[in-house]
């Protein structure tokens, strides 16, 4: 009986070793697949920062392109309402030079005045 106690005993731990064994066997498959899809996941998110970055810049240079390109229509339109001041005055001083003379004098005293009195 003894005998056949230890033959039961060694059948036993050896179907322990054989599940222990399939089990190692099946977590190593298991990781195997992790990896693969952790790396699979990986790259599809590389991917996508990829895209979005490529998008992000995108939309920044077409949104830089736009605001410098309404600045330098801003300055162009002021460019052109300063010369057209700049002619309408002009054409006024021609028209009625001794006003523009009288009108000349007189803000250059006004302006005689204030920097006289400040100095008081």
């Amino acid at each position: 009986m003894q005998a056949n106690g230890k033959e039961n005993w060694a059948n036993t731990i050896e179907k322990a070793r054989d599940h222990f064994n399939d089990g190692w066997k099946e977590l190593a498959k298991a990781a195997e697949e992790a990896k693969e899809r952790g790396g699979d996941a990986w790259a599809e998110a590389q991917k996508k920062g990829r895209d979005a970055w490529v998008n992000a810049k995108a939309k920044g240079m077409e949104s830089w392109e736009d605001a410098q390109e309404a600045g330098l229509n801003a300055l162009k339109d002021a460019r052109e309402r300063s010369e057209e001041i700049l002619d309408d005055a002009e054409k006024l001083v021609r028209k009625h030079p001794t006003k523009a003379i009288g009108l000349s004098l007189l803000v250059g005293a006004f302006v005689g005045l204030l920097l006289a009195r400040d100095r008081d």
